[in-house]
C-alpha cells in the first residue's frame, strides 16, 4: 500500500466570496487527490467552530491562513510516510490534538480538510470509487454491512427566502422533491425541468428571477404561501402531479423569524404563539403535498417539536437541521424525545469523516433517516455526493440544479447512477 509523500493546503474562495481551504495530498506512487471544504455557520453554538484569521486588513478578517499553517507546519509533517488506509487512527489523532468539544483549538475547517484528503487518498490507493471506500469504512466503524442499493433522492431548492435571499418571504427554502420511486437520473431531469418552468412562470407574473445564495430563485412575493402557489403552477405544463410524481418540501429555518417567543411572518397580521404557528404549519400541509418539513420550530423549543410531531402524518419527514446541527449529543436527545424523524448531516458541523460515519450509524440504528446537505457557501468539491451514496442517505440537499458548486455534486450523483452502479 502507498504512503503519504506530501500534503499541503492553500487558500481559495468559496461560492460566497469568502476564503476557505483547499489541499492536495500526493502518495509515494505519485497519485494525487485534492479536496476543499465549505464555509460554516457563524451563528450556531451547537456546531463545531472554524478557525479564521480575524485580520481586518485582509478579507475582512475571514482569511484562513492560520488554519492553513496548522496543516502545512504542524499536521502534514506528522503524516509523511503514513498509510492513508489509517482513516480512524488519523481522525482520532486530529480530534485528540484539538482536545476541545467543538474543534475550537485548531478548527473544524482544518480538521475536515485533512480528514477528507485521507479518505480520498485511501480510495485512490485501493483503486475504488470514493463512495465504495466510505461504505467500507462505515462497515468497519458500525460493525454491520450497509448494502449500496440506491442513489439518494434529491431535494431541490427552487425558491429562496429568509436569510439566504433579499425578499419578503421568511421561510428559507421552498423545495421540489421528485418521487423517491424514480431513479436519480429521472429525478434530476424533473428538478431541472421544473426550475426552468418556474423561471417562465415568474417572468409571466413579472416577478423577480434573480437567485439566492444556493441558486434558488428569489421572487418579490408578499407572503410565503405565494411561493407554494407558484410551485404548483409549474406542474401541469409538464404533465406532473403533486403527490404522485413530485412532492413539496420546505425549510422554515424558523430561528430567522422567531423573536420574543413569537413567530413573525407576513402571512399573518400578528406575531404567532407556538400553538398558533403549529396550526399554520398543519394548515400548509393540508393544502400542499409535503414530504419534508425542516426546522419548523425554533431550535431550543424541544416541547414545540414534540407537539408538532404528534400532530402530523407519519408519512411526512420532520427534519432537524438547526435543531441538531450534526451534533451527536443533540441527535441522541432528538431520538430519545422523539422530537423529529430525520436530520441533516453537514460534515463541517462535526469535523472528521469517522465522526460523520458514526453519527450516521447512530441514526440508522434508531430508525432515524438522514439527509446529506451542502452549506450556503460551497466549493466545487463533490465529496458529500460520494458520502451520501456511501452511507445510503435517504435524500440529498445540494441547492438548486444550477451554479457550479451545486451541480458539481448533483452531476457526481448522476455519474454514479448512470455509469458506476450500472457497471458494478
Amino acid at each position: 500500500m502507498a504512503q503519504i509523500k506530501q500534503l499541503f493546503a492553500y487558500q481559495i474562495l468559496d461560492s460566497g466570496g469568502r476564503p476557505t481551504i483547499e489541499a492536495k495530498l500526493i502518495l509515494d506512487n505519485d497519485r494525487e487527490v485534492i479536496t476543499s471544504v465549505p464555509c460554516g455557520s457563524f451563528d450556531s453554538k451547537n456546531e463545531a467552530l472554524e478557525i479564521r484569521d480575524n485580520d481586518k486588513e485582509h478579507f475582512e478578517g475571514m482569511g484562513v491562513t492560520t488554519a492553513i499553517s496548522y496543516i502545512n507546519n504542524l499536521i502534514a509533517p506528522k503524516l509523511i510516510g503514513v498509510s492513508p488506509q489509517k482513516q480512524q487512527q488519523i481522525d482520532n489523532w486530529l480530534i485528540k490534538a484539538d482536545g476541545t468539544h467543538n474543534k475550537s483549538k485548531i478548527g473544524v475547517n482544518t480538521i475536515l480538510t485533512v480528514s477528507q484528503l485521507i479518505a480520498r487518498a485511501g480510495a485512490v490507493d485501493l483503486g475504488v470509487p470514493l463512495y465504495k471506500y466510505l461504505n467500507e469504512l462505515y462497515k468497519t466503524i458500525a460493525g454491520t454491512e450497509l448494502k449500496i442499493e440506491h442513489v439518494p433522492s434529491p431535494i431541490f431548492n427552487m425558491i429562496n427566502g429568509g436569510k439566504h435571499a433579499n425578499t419578503n418571504m421568511e421561510f428559507q427554502e421552498f423545495q421540489i422533491i421528485p418521487s423517491s420511486s424514480l431513479s436519480f437520473s429521472r429525478a434530476y431531469e424533473i428538478g431541472t425541468t421544473l426550475y426552468h418552468e418556474l423561471k417562465r412562470v415568474l417572468m409571466y407574473r413579472n416577478a423577480n428571477i434573480s437567485v439566492g445564495e444556493e441558486g434558488g430563485l428569489t421572487p418579490n412575493f408578499t407572503t410565503n404561501v405565494d411561493a407554494f402557489e407558484v410551485l404548483m403552477e409549474t406542474l401541469p405544463p409538464k404533465n406532473l402531479q403533486a403527490g404522485h410524481d413530485v412532492f413539496f418540501g420546505v425549510d422554515f429555518s424558523s430561528n430567522y423569524f422567531y423573536k420574543d417567543d413569537r413567530y413573525i411572518i407576513k402571512d399573518k397580521p400578528h406575531p404567532l404563539k407556538r400553538e398558533e404557528f403549529i396550526d399554520f404549519v398543519i394548515y400548509l400541509m393540508s393544502q400542499y403535498q409535503f414530504l419534508t418539513i425542516e426546522d419548523p420550530i425554533q431550535s431550543e423549543d424541544w416541547e414545540g417539536w414534540k407537539k408538532l410531531g404528534a400532530s402530523i402524518s407519519e408519512q411526512i419527514y420532520v427534519v432537524g437541521d438547526d435543531l441538531i446541527s450534526t451534533n451527536p449529543q443533540r441527535l441522541d436527545k432528538a431520538i430519545k424525545e422523539k422530537a423529529c424523524t430525520s436530520f441533516v448531516i453537514k460534515p463541517n458541523q462535526l469535523g472528521t469523516v469517522t465522526e460523520v460515519l458514526q453519527v450516521a450509524h447512530t441514526a440508522r440504528s434508531n430508525n432515524f433517516t438522514y439527509i446529506v446537505s451542502n452549506r450556503a457557501d460551497e466549493t466545487n468539491d463533490d465529496f458529500i455526493a460520494d458520502l451520501a451514496v456511501g452511507i445510503q442517505a435517504d435524500f440529498v440537499k445540494f441547492g438548486a440544479p444550477v451554479r457550479g458548486e451545486r451541480v458539481a455534486k448533483y452531476n457526481r450523483l448522476w455519474y454514479i447512477d448512470k455509469v458506476e452502479l450500472k457497471n458494478s
